[in-house]
């Protein structure tokens, strides 16, 4: 019959033009994973490079590529201690090892850092290309942070031009030294209250007066083996605080001001004042730390007994608030 004969004519066309499009998909898959496999090795490479430079401790391995629901994908394992671990998904148990619970903030961190940097060493348009950095450093130890200003130094030589964001002055302060002097910029956010807010620029230089890298550390080193004189880890406390305030919050404080006078201005501009978010726990650690720095003079610190429990909790917190809980 004509018309069975219309249809079944159709019906071998399109299985025809079915076989010819799967036909053109497998070449593509084949040419794509071709290309794949000559990519991730090497890309897998050369982020275990960078988490080696950044003394990471762990790696990454089993690097593959999928497509599941049609859609190009990538999976890998973190080796830590010489055991693979999964990446894991939403449907995997608190208790079973993957990538949310192995991981510290700070590995994390160094991580995506480690796979932005490989990426970017491998982009071709790189020379024309702005770069932002994010708060690339973030809840890592003192190596850490020297080994990324390292790594962005020299991605800042390869691009067109580098931009980083932190709220660590001075991570920026080690940046700023090692920039040229006539291809560096530094501004800031200031509050203008109902004027919202503006960008300025400011003085590094200034803005980490008191508050050093070995500050940071030396904090970072009591919270890990209690090493430190147990006054002098307090005072660093206060100056890397008082710094910290007058760097973020330039518009709010003098550079007069201590930490009791931060407290008590914060304290007074209540619920409008930029710095309300941190007032419990900056009147905490001022409530501790004056009871050893009277008039904040340090001829006048006193020999009171002091408890390391207590202090260690209060470094910690003194660190998490300025962005430099070690890893």
């Amino acid at each position: 019959m004509p018309a069975v004969k219309l249809l079944c004519d159709a019906h071998t066309a399109l299985v025809a033009a079915k076989e010819a499009v799967d036909t053109q998909k497998d070449t593509a898959r084949a040419a794509l994973d071709a290309h794949t496999n000559g990519v991730v090795k090497p890309y897998e490479n050369r982020i275990n490079a960078f988490l080696d430079a950044f003394n990471a401790g762990f790696t990454i391995t089993e690097t593959k590529h999928g497509y599941p629901g049609g859609i190009a994908t990538s999976s890998y394992q973190l080796v830590i201690n010489n055991v693979p671990i999964d990446i894991g998904d939403g449907k995997t148990s608190a208790g079973e090892p993957s990538f949310k619970n192995t991981l510290s903030a700070g590995d994390r961190t160094t991580l995506a850092l480690a796979f932005f940097l490989a990426h970017l060493e491998r982009d071709p348009e790189a020379a024309n290309t702005i770069v932002m950095f994010d708060d690339p450093f973030n809840s890592q130890d003192a190596f850490r942070r020297r080994q990324t200003v390292h790594e962005i130094m020299k991605m800042a030589a390869s691009c067109r031009q580098l931009v980083v964001l932190s709220h660590d002055a001075t991570f920026l302060k080690e940046l700023w030294d090692k920039a040229p002097h006539s291809e560096r910029a530094c501004l800031g956010i200031s509050d203008q209250r109902s004027l919202g807010s503006k960008l300025s620029e400011i003085d590094l230089e200034r803005a980490t007066q008191g508050r050093t890298a070995t500050d940071i550390d030396d904090l970072q080193t009591y919270l890990m083996n209690g090493a430190g004189t147990l006054i002098d880890v307090i005072r660093k406390m206060r100056g890397v605080l008082e710094t910290y305030c007058r760097t973020t919050y330039p518009s709010s404080f003098l550079a007069t001001d201590w930490l009791g006078d931060m407290v008590g201005k914060i304290r007074t501009g209540g619920a409008s004042h930029p710095a309300q978010a941190l007032y419990d726990e900056l009147d905490q650690i001022n409530g501790y730390t004056s009871q050893y720095h009277h008039g904040e003079n340090m001829g006048d610190i006193t020999p009171d007994q002091i408890d390391p429990v207590e202090l260690t909790g209060y470094v910690r917190r003194t660190l998490r608030i300025v962005n430099a809980l070690q890893a």
